[in-house]
């Protein structure tokens, strides 16, 4: 008797070698992933006056998620489902940042470029992690470096690589009788930043934005970041544009499926300072500051989302749909009508821009969640969030004892400032999202859920002695070598 996996896997294969023949040539693929920033930075979302015009392009003319989210509020997590199309939690070591992906999850780019793709890369990749005996080594096709920004040595605060330039590289030596999937992974607006002095000229000759004026008007967020957050965030914007712009150059814009997203949520807290002071004091964060990057709440996973296919998908339409960037992976597969592979949990959302529909179209896409366990210490939380309320489990670990519960309702506090938990009328919402929580946590095998937390407690005690040592000495020491080696060099049994 055939499994319900393997009629849905043998339907999209169908559905997809379907498409890819009704819009022969295979559409290339481009995947810009920004660094650190939250859905709310982009004024499309109606809470920044600060402009971004190509990300608005890409949803005007495209698709504009406002219910997009990633796996993880870290990047290499979050990086590697994106890869994957699996949740963070279901990569054993590539559920921490600074640890390694297993060679047994297989990516996306992969899977394309043994299906006829040209696979390529430039800018930040999956990472930042190491390269053990037993992790994969680098992304799937060629890497493009040559290329450097303009007075690199003058702009610390800048990545040094210029990835539009890169882009149009690749595109220059491409194989022309191949499809391409191309990951155009951009640093900013990821700290550290200009100083307050130098990012308020630069955001005035550059982008002629007024810094003090960025975020007063009424209705904008509260979360007021320093101005060289704001001067890379259009920093990276503009690279958008100059790649939308390499893409139309070559003719290939009409056959090419631009899909934005951002890593993880802004980070108003570099390195984690804020948040180690209060943890030595035994006391909260400040709750005016962010809850984005690394934390538990939405800032830290709801992500700016977009994607446009021009002459294909409908344009000027807005999806409130969860979708997750999981889902990426499925998506992009069936669109190469290539089969969607069984261990991939995200579910393809190429129905959804390709109708004509806006709002919510799928309801059975009625909530996300979301987990962490280390950045540059112990993160053990899950999320849930349906369509109004948003339920937290932040766990005990080496540097929190007890179990933490909260739960917030986000259509009348967005900014997540009361937490309900305690409060008995609020107590059936409680029940159903932890119901909801354990049960996704069953089905996608959650250690968190099912108790199998062997590799994720080892990880977890490596990753807490590797944090001293990070750097590229143990980067270079790790490379190539049997991961109890690292252990050992680190002082472990």
């Amino acid at each position: 008797m055939k499994t319900i996996s393997t009629i849905c896997a043998a339907a999209l294969l169908i559905a997809g070698y379907a498409f890819a023949e009704k819009n022969s040539p295979r559409p290339n693929l481009l995947l810009i992933v920004t660094d650190d920033e939250s859905w709310f930075e982009h004024d499309i979302y109606g809470h920044s006056n600060l402009k971004t015009p190509h990300f608005n392009r890409l949803a005007e003319e495209g698709v504009l998620f406002t219910r997009g989210y990633v796996s993880a509020p870290s990047c290499g997590p979050s990086r590697a489902a994106i890869l994957t199309g699996r949740n963070s939690w279901e990569l054993e070591q590539g559920a921490c940042m600074l640890s390694y992906f297993p060679k047994k999850f297989t990516s996306v780019m992969e899977i394309l470029e043994n299906n006829g793709y040209q696979s390529a890369f430039t800018g930040k990749p999956w990472g930042p992690g190491i390269c053990p005996l037993e992790g994969q080594t680098g992304m799937a096709g060629k890497g493009f470096y040559d290329l450097k920004i303009r007075d690199y040595e003058k702009r610390d605060y800048l990545n040094c690589f210029d990835v539009p330039a890169n882009f149009a590289a690749f595109l220059a030596e491409r194989d022309t009788g191949k499809p391409f999937i191309f990951w155009a992974g951009i640093h900013e607006p990821h700290a550290v930043w200009p100083d307050q002095q130098e990012a308020e000229k630069l955001l005035k000759e550059e982008f002629n934005v007024d810094a003090g004026r960025i975020n007063q008007d009424p209705g904008n967020n509260p979360y007021l970041q320093p101005f060289g957050f704001y001067y890379e965030l259009l920093n990276a914007d503009r690279q958008v544009g100059q790649m939308l712009a390499s893409l139309e150059q070559q003719d290939l814009l009409e056959n090419t499926l631009v899909l934005y997203i951002g890593d993880n949520g802004s980070d108003s807290d570099p390195g984690g300072l804020l948040e180690d002071v209060a943890r030595r004091n035994g006391t909260d964060m400040d709750p005016r500051r962010m809850k984005g990057k690394n934390t538990a709440y939405d800032a830290g996973c709801h992500v700016p989302m977009a994607l446009m296919w021009k002459g294909t998908v409908p344009p000027g339409r807005v999806i409130d749909d969860f979708i997750k960037s999981i889902d990426i992976a499925p998506t992009f597969l069936q669109a190469a009508g290539v089969q969607v592979p069984p261990f991939m949990t995200g579910k393809s959302f190429l129905e959804l821009v390709l109708s004509s529909q806006s709002g919510r179209i799928d309801p059975e896409r009625d909530f996300v969640m979301t987990g962490s366990e280390w950045h540059t210490h112990p993160r053990t939380t899950r999320t849930i969030r349906d369509g109004r309320y948003e339920y937290i489990v932040k766990y005990p670990n080496a540097d929190r004892p007890e179990r933490i519960v909260e739960l917030y309702d986000l259509q009348n506090d967005m900014w997540e400032y009361k937490n309900l938990i305690d409060n008995p009328e609020y107590a059936p919402v409680r029940e159903r999202l932890k119901a909801m929580m354990a049960e996704a946590g069953r089905r996608t095998g959650d250690p968190r859920t099912t108790g199998n937390l062997e590799i994720l407690e080892e990880t977890l005690r490596v990753q807490d002695e590797l944090w001293p040592h990070w750097g590229a000495e143990i980067r270079k020491r790790a490379a190539g070598k049997p991961y109890s080696g690292l252990k050992e060099y680190l002082g472990g049994d």
